[in-house]
């Protein structure tokens, strides 16, 4: 059963941060953009992913799908290792 809940919680997890990346590119602060003579796909740069500045003020539900998608992934997969340490059968 526990298995189970954090396999849930990985692919849940996994879910989030395709969908935070793949929108991304479009939620970018267009200020940002022409600030730093960029393009759109500069934000897909780890810095910049995480980085409040670079995503519009409408859309910076976007990048809270990214950081709780990558917090969700090290629980998940910092409990399979843990139970792989542990040796729990099932």
């Amino acid at each position: 059963m526990i298995i189970i809940s954090v396999i849930f919680i990985l692919f849940i997890s996994f879910l989030l941060v395709l969908v935070g990346l793949l929108l991304a590119p479009s939620s970018v602060n267009k200020l940002k953009l022409e600030e730093n003579n960029c393009t759109k796909l500069e934000i897909l740069q780890v810095p910049n992913i995480f980085l409040k500045s670079w995503y519009e003020p409408a859309k910076f539900y976007i990048r809270m799908f990214i950081i709780v998608g990558v917090i969700g992934l090290t629980i998940g997969f910092l409990s399979l290792y843990m139970i792989h340490k542990l040796s729990v059968s099932f």
